[in-house]
């Protein structure tokens, strides 16, 4: 029975627009977090044609979603038919949804949320993510041999960014030249970029440091004026998130080391901790807004990681 206090607005896709409206303007969400409810929702659109209003949801209908995300036929690489899905994908698409549908149920455009007897996949992350130091050097070592002067040292210091910031992606293709103070070896890190909304000032590697001023060198003697600290490699402007892919699918291709760059922060929050630092220290490094997001980054670790300090056990 529908509820007389329900609103009367019933599409899904104007519903849709009035939570991402909410979620930029009013909860001031970051435009990635944003990006992947607006994601997540476009697939469930494509999945599920036929639910186009809310009287459609339901926790059948969300069922089905489930069921044809898991078995339908996807394109992958030159022409290959894959299908399923990661657990771990699953999970993130129920998350996203969970939220959008929470809205409508407190905002009484529905009386239930479909989602809420529908359980997540539990995720197992015995694939650790950190990359391996044998991985990192092929990296750098592919940069070497495939590029020459402006894109070497622009590639190199990329890498470099990654791996001793440990920096998110949107973060990383934000940095502008006047967030780079080399005086005090810092680099900030503006809240407006950042899913914390938090503005943070990260200490700058002494080998990060080495790259950045060659690459500053190497870029001033070409003339480059824009604004932002990493270009594209046609022209002088900053390296969008869909050049970073076509960067990332690059440096694999000449590399054989499989990746995405979220991996580097994994690789990073590792080293941190196995350097002794306490979780609220990296927590702050990671620009995290509480400890149990920065917790998550420890599944990356492994027992024989720690063997070091096993053996500094004494009575």
């Amino acid at each position: 029975m529908i509820s007389p206090n329900l609103k009367t607005e019933k599409n899904l896709r104007v519903l849709f627009n009035n939570f991402k409206n909410e979620s930029v303007y009013s909860s001031r969400l970051s435009k990635e977090t944003i990006r992947g409810y607006v994601n997540s929702f476009i697939l469930f659109e494509k999945i599920m044609p036929e639910i186009d209003t809310t009287d459609l949801l339901s926790q059948s209908a969300l069922t089905e979603f489930f069921k044809r995300l898991e078995t339908r036929g996807r394109k992958v690489g030159k022409g290959e038919i894959k299908t399923g899905v990661k657990k771990s994908t699953i999970r993130t698409y129920w998350a996203k949804l969970n939220v959008f549908f929470k809205w409508l149920e407190k905002k009484q455009y529905i009386e239930i949320n479909p989602l809420e007897d529908i359980r997540p996949p539990r995720v197992s992350y015995d694939d650790y993510k950190r990359l391996e130091d044998e991985e990192i050097n092929k990296i750098y070592s592919a940069i070497v041999r495939s590029e020459k002067s402006f894109m070497l040292r622009r590639d190199t210091m990329m890498v470099s960014l990654f791996v001793y910031l440990g920096i998110r992606r949107t973060e990383f293709i934000s940095i502008q030249i006047k967030d780079l103070d080399l005086e005090k070896k810092q680099i900030i890190i503006k809240g407006e970029t950042s899913k914390s909304k938090k503005t943070r000032a990260l200490p700058i590697h002494p080998t990060l440091l080495m790259h950045i001023k060659d690459y500053l060198e190497e870029r001033n003697k070409l003339g480059y004026k824009s604004e932002y600290l990493i270009l594209s490699s046609r022209r002088d402007f900053r390296l969008t998130l869909d050049g970073l892919k076509h960067w990332v699918n690059k440096v694999i291709k000449i590399s054989g080391v499989k990746f995405n760059v979220h991996r580097f922060r994994h690789t990073y929050a590792c080293k941190i901790i196995e350097g002794h630092t306490p979780t609220a220290s990296l927590q702050k490094l990671l620009g995290h807004s509480s400890l149990t997001m920065t917790e998550q980054y420890t599944r990356s670790l492994r027992p024989e990681d720690m063997a070091g300090e096993v053996g500094k056990i004494s009575f």
